[in-house]
């Protein structure tokens, strides 16, 4: 793919014809790449270092608050 990108840009550089568009290499006949990471773990409601937090800012920060006091709570009964 480097090599791909290097000629297109030599081609660039070099020509000053506006209607050159460089070939496009072929797809790759390989196999799909695969993630071999580790799964996520499932989100628990009553774990709070494993819940899923909204996209949205202000629910964000209500569900931040609540494992805040929730952790708080926790701390104090041990």
């Amino acid at each position: 793919m480097k090599k791909y990108i290097r000629d297109m840009i030599d081609d660039l550089q070099r020509k000053k014809d506006k209607d050159f568009v460089p070939t496009i290499p072929p797809p790759s006949t390989g196999p799909a790449t695969t993630d071999l990471g580790p799964t996520p773990e499932a989100t628990l409601p009553d774990d709070l270092d494993n819940q899923e937090l909204s996209k949205n800012p202000l629910e964000r920060v209500r569900q931040l608050d609540f494992q805040a006091q929730e952790s708080e709570l926790e701390q104090e009964g041990e």
